[in-house]
Order: C-alpha cells, then sequence, then structure tokens
C-alpha cells in the first residue's frame, strides 16, 4: 500500500471526500493506481507541466476551491482530528494555518559556552534544544492561492513568506510528536513501517 494512499486514508476517517492531486514526476503511474483501485471518494488530478515545488502546483487550482481547504505533502502521515484543525483555523481568522510539532534534540555531548576572547566560560552537559517543527500540513484560505506566481517552481515557505509581507494572519496548530511520521527521513520510515504494518 503506498504512502500516499495511507495519507488519503487518514483524511477519509475523518469524512473528507474531496481530493486534488498535483503532479509531475511518475503522474501516469499515480493515476493509473487510484483508477484500477476505484476510490469512494472524489478525486482529481492536476498536471504541472514541469515540476512546481510544493505550492507552485496550487495555482492550477484557481477558481476551483471556495473555501478553506487543507494542503499536505506526500512523505508525510498526520494522524490528527481536521475537524479541530479546521475548527481552529476557521474561528481564529487566520488566513495559513501551519502544523508544528514540538520536537527535542539532545546534543550528546557537553558544549562549550566561551568568552568573546576565547576563554571558557561553562560546560553545558548534553543540552537539551526544543523547537517547533513544520510537518508539512496546512490549511490555506483560497484568495492565496492568486498570491503564487504561475508555471514557477515556488514552495510553501515561499508562499508563507510572501503572505507575511502581505500581513496575513498565519497562525501554527501545535501538535506532539508522536501525531506524525515523516516517511522522506530514512530514519523515519522504518519507524513508519513497524507503525503501519
Amino acid at each position: 500500500k503506498p504512502v500516499i494512499e495511507h495519507i488519503i486514508d487518514k483524511f477519509v476517517e475523518n469524512k473528507v471526500s474531496n481530493f486534488f492531486i498535483t503532479s509531475n514526476y511518475k503522474s501516469k503511474i499515480i493515476k493509473a493506481y487510484f483508477l484500477e483501485m476505484k476510490p469512494k471518494f472524489k478525486l482529481s488530478f492536476i498536471d504541472e507541466p514541469k515540476p512546481l515545488g510544493t505550492a507552485g502546483g496550487l495555482s492550477l487550482l484557481v477558481g476551483k476551491i471556495k473555501k478553506p481547504f487543507i494542503v499536505t505533502n506526500c512523505d508525510t502521515i498526520i494522524n490528527i482530528n481536521f475537524d479541530d484543525l479546521m475548527h481552529f483555523h476557521i474561528s481564529n481568522g487566520n488566513d495559513i494555518t501551519l502544523v508544528a510539532s514540538s520536537k527535542e534534540h539532545v546534543i550528546p555531548y557537553g558544549t562549550c559556552k566561551l568568552t568573546k576572547k576565547g576563554y571558557l566560560e561553562k560546560i553545558v552537559e548534553k543540552p537539551k534544544l526544543d523547537f517547533f517543527v513544520n510537518v508539512g500540513l496546512y490549511v490555506l484560505n483560497p484568495a492565496l492561492l492568486k498570491l503564487i506566481p504561475k508555471n514557477k517552481a515556488y514552495d510553501m515557505t515561499d508562499l508563507i513568506k510572501f503572505a507575511k509581507t502581505k500581513k496575513k494572519q498565519i497562525r501554527a496548530y501545535p501538535i506532539d510528536d508522536e501525531s506524525w511520521i515523516d516517511v522522506g527521513q530514512w530514519s523515519e520510515y522504518h519507524k513508519a513501517v513497524d507503525r503501519l504494518i
């Protein structure tokens, strides 16, 4: 079972039934797979004439979507309540909601803090760093599609930066680290296989 089907299954479990797949690389294989599957949900394919990045293909959806919608990367499986996410987006008046996960990174060494002149100030043993990381899932208002340049490679980070310059409201929806798997990372892929089987 391909990862994209696991991702769609999570949406279907949350009563989402209308999907757009933007594709360029191996798009014929992806289409053939889903057509053979005969899905019980509405599925439309949007062909990118060339690779357009994580947001560029969305420019091909202008006029096709009338209300806030969810965008996901197809290498991340996320297990959250999409109704809660959509409620968060709408009730806060967001233009973009970015799903972010708390991540703790432990440096396995003692780190040295130095003065400007190179003297040792102190050693911090195995410090922990806390971050919120972008998991590749977003809610967008349809008006944002018009900010994406046509037929140009454009990533979601580009759209977010540009939306910030336009004073659009962007807020993070926090999830815990156990709610998602990034199968695009080889180490995480093995964990995903264990969790999905």
